[in-house]
């Protein structure tokens, strides 16, 4: 993955720019060169003869690698050998390390070298720099060909096209022999690949090529200072470029990812929302039926009807117990009678009868409360008041109490 990576740091377009320049006339051959996904593809060629129409240029945002050729070109063939100074000074005795680039070219039994003037070189790129073009590589002599001389069609080991004759070894394909000049044309149509091109954008190509392909073909450019770090500028450009695609899409994978997660976890809230809200809907419900419950035991418990002593049996019951003392007369009975407490609370007086009425004399009243004792579901009996007789009356008033229990068969 991060080689992936690393490879999108190359430069991705390029312009090949092959200066030509004799004594009566001078030549600007380009080739739009673009890497996508690992391929090659010539997007443009096309030639211009004038200064003046280089600057209408619709490339101009795009990196330049400058091939030049002219007479300020010095081309020499040598024996192999290492070049030091001396040597290079042997093979052109003007040469000097701080007026002149030297650039060569190693090949099977032979050597090539080529000197330029520094300051012919600034002009160039100053001049060019001018008409609004950056330059990130230079090129001099006809060695960058050799990098993709393998890319063109070719009937046999040697190369004819443009001025330029190289004839490779069949077996490593090594330089053999190297010339130059115009009765070397190409006799049969030239393709790159797959890719019809015209002879004179071959060098064009090979220079946007070698500047796309830097550090995997031979480098075959000049070391110039200001020129390696106007690319390594475009170098930088190009990789801010894929550091903001690549931060962008990781920051869309975690807002996508974030989205997901969101939507994932909102739908289970709501879910246990709904939940939660079934729930308190149903302590609600369940509260609002123990509320009624409480309520209809309570009744019932008054009604007598909650699985106690029954109401009615305890009314038949006392009914029966004073069928013997027909003048006592009974003006109120109270099952379970109820009074106010604090706070106009009302308290339920369990298990017990408060019975109101008229006897004519105590002892009568007091032989009915030994009749009522001897039923076994009564366990107290007591008067809480007698007398109280009013003018007129025959009967004295009285008022008792019993208490009950549940401990009574057929009730």
């Amino acid at each position: 993955m991060l080689n992936r990576i690393k490879e999108k740091y190359r430069l991705n377009a390029c312009l090949g720019i092959s200066f030509r320049q004799d004594a009566s006339s001078l030549s600007f051959r380009y080739c739009k060169v673009k890497l996508e996904k690992d391929q090659l593809e010539i997007e443009d060629t096309w030639e211009v003869d004038d200064w003046e129409l280089i600057t209408n240029n619709k490339y101009k945002d795009t990196p330049i690698a400058l091939h030049l050729d002219s007479r300020q070109i010095l081309i020499k063939e040598t024996a192999p050998m290492d070049l030091d100074e001396e040597r290079l000074k042997s093979i052109f005795p003007s040469y000097d390390a701080d007026r002149f680039y030297h650039g060569q070219l190693q090949g099977e039994s032979k050597q090539w070298v080529a000197f330029v003037r520094k300051d012919y070189i600034v002009e160039m790129i100053d001049r060019f720099a001018v008409c609004g073009y950056q330059v990130i590589k230079v090129f001099v002599g006809p060695f960058v060909l050799d990098a993709i001389l393998g890319q063109i069609n070719s009937y046999g080991d040697a190369y004819t096209f443009d001025g330029h004759s190289v004839n490779v070894s069949s077996e490593d394909k090594r330089w053999q022999d190297y010339r130059f000049g115009p009765e070397f044309e190409s006799r049969f149509a030239l393709k790159i690949g797959d890719h019809p091109i015209k002879a004179q954008y071959v060098t064009a190509y090979a220079v946007a090529f070698s500047a796309l392909m830097a550090g995997y073909v031979p480098e075959y450019g000049l070391l110039i200072p200001e020129v390696e770090e106007q690319r390594q500028s475009w170098l930088e450009k190009q990789k801010f470029n894929v550091n903001l695609l690549i931060i962008i899409a990781v920051f869309f994978l975690l807002l996508l990812a974030n989205t997901f997660l969101f939507s994932h976890y909102y739908q289970e809230n709501m879910a246990l929302e709904d939940r939660v809200s079934s729930q308190q809907s149903t302590v609600q419900d369940l509260g609002k039926l123990e509320g009624g419950i409480k309520s209809n035991e309570q009744l019932l418990a008054e009604l007598g009807w909650n699985g106690g002593v029954s109401k009615a049996w305890l009314l038949d019951q006392i009914g029966y117990s004073i069928r013997q003392f027909m003048q006592i007369s009974l003006a109120q009975i109270q099952v379970n009678p109820q009074s106010k407490g604090l706070g106009n609370t009302v308290i339920q007086q369990a298990d017990q009868i408060i019975i109101k009425g008229n006897s004519p004399t105590l002892e009568m009243l007091n032989l009915w409360l030994r009749e009522l004792k001897n039923n076994p579901w009564i366990a107290k009996v007591s008067i809480e008041e007698y007398g109280n007789k009013q003018q007129d009356e025959t009967m004295d008033a009285f008022t008792i109490k019993i208490n009950y229990n549940d401990k009574v068969e057929g009730n």
